[in-house]
């Protein structure tokens, strides 16, 4: 229950920041309710995987100093078991985190990621109001920014500066008193009207302007980005990282892949190795109902410490494959030291039971 409760908890903090975005890109945007909902379910899959092993170690930490304080541990080591058999429960659980983590790595969050990157694409294409709000220099895709002064409805503006710089040769400034945006059923265009159009010539300097009561500015062009149709290697299933297709235009994309696949493979050992560090904290040492505050202590830091060297060495393991293996070490030196702890525990209380 502990556990669950810290996992809702701290997923609900991060989830709730992340939704204020979502919301006020849904709201301004104009799109439906039923859109944003759609939208705070795909992002979950993607805070859990960080938030499991945390809430393995944290729950388990609290539900063993529980049992630690009401003397049940004092009750079951009186009855002859052993660190291990006092564990078996906590790494049952741990396991099964970590076949849950799998699911989530391997095959859910890649695929969500997939789906939110579609569904953002979608609201950029049908309901652009969301990219431009009131006071701020918006970019819509490489080469336009967007300056909107007034938002007097949600695709209604006043006081409109746009500058786009597609062209090589040329440079377009435009400023408008009002505009509104059009193309519910298909690509954004902002019509602008009482403005002015300012042409920069730029191998010559050469300035040509007009004034116009009506001008289309076309916004199509924030989804024809390179890069919006390349997907990023978080998002790509299992198969296609270990197996990575060619991608002339990113020569480091299969270091990248390989490195990602072997991410999503070792951070699920973690609810294991988190496991065995609160186990360690709880069982090792003599009994006190106090509890064992200075091992808590260790034991969180090491914690923010794994899950740190966890992030360095996935960073690291991109940069270079070589490095691939390392992220390996953290888990697993974790779970040998700490197996070796509780072997030591049992053979010494045996000695201290024959005495």
């Amino acid at each position: 229950m502990a556990i669950v409760l810290v996992t809702i908890v701290v997923t609900g903090a991060v989830w709730f920041s992340q939704s204020l975005k979502l919301l006020e890109m849904v709201v301004e945007g104009g799109a439906p309710l039923l859109v944003f909902f759609e939208l705070m379910f795909l992002v979950l899959p993607n805070f859990l995987s960080p938030i499991i092993p945390v809430a393995i170690f944290l729950g388990l930490l609290f539900t063993m100093q529980k049992l630690v304080q009401d003397q049940e541990w004092i009750v079951m080591q009186s009855v002859g078991m052993g660190p291990f058999q006092l564990a078996r429960p906590a790494l049952l659980l741990a396991l099964s985190a970590m076949l849950v983590h799998w699911a989530i790595s391997i095959d859910l969050a890649p695929a969500a990621q997939r789906e939110l990157r579609l569904q953002r694409h979608l609201i950029q294409t049908n309901y652009a109001g969301a990219l431009l709000r009131e006071g701020m220099f918006n970019a819509i895709g490489p080469h336009m920014t967007i300056y909107v002064h007034e938002r007097t409805g949600s695709n209604l503006f006043k006081g409109i500066l746009i500058h786009n710089t597609r062209d090589p040769i040329k440079t377009v400034t435009l400023t408008a008193e009002e505009g509104f945006l059009v193309g519910e059923k298909g690509p954004p265009r902002l019509v602008i009207a009482r403005g002015t159009r300012q042409e920069r010539n730029n191998n010559t300097g050469e300035i040509d302007w007009l004034k116009f009561d009506q001008y289309v500015v076309d916004l199509a062009m924030l989804n024809d980005a390179q890069d919006d149709n390349v997907l990023k290697a978080y998002e790509r299933p299992m198969g296609e990282l270990l197996n990575p297709p060619l991608d002339p235009a990113n020569p480091n994309a299969p270091r990248e892949y390989i490195a990602e696949a072997n991410e999503r493979i070792v951070f699920p050992f973690y609810n294991i190795a988190f496991a065995m560090i609160a186990l360690v904290a709880v069982l090792g040492g003599e009994f006190s109902r106090r509890g064992r505050p200075h091992r808590y202590i260790i034991g969180v830091l090491l914690v923010v410490v794994m899950q740190s060297a966890a992030l360095a060495l996935a960073d690291m393991g991109a940069r270079n494959n070589a490095l691939i293996p390392l992220m390996y070490a953290p888990p697993l030196t974790t779970v040998v030291i700490a197996s070796g702890w509780l072997l030591r525990l049992r053979s010494s209380r045996r000695k201290i039971a024959h005495a």
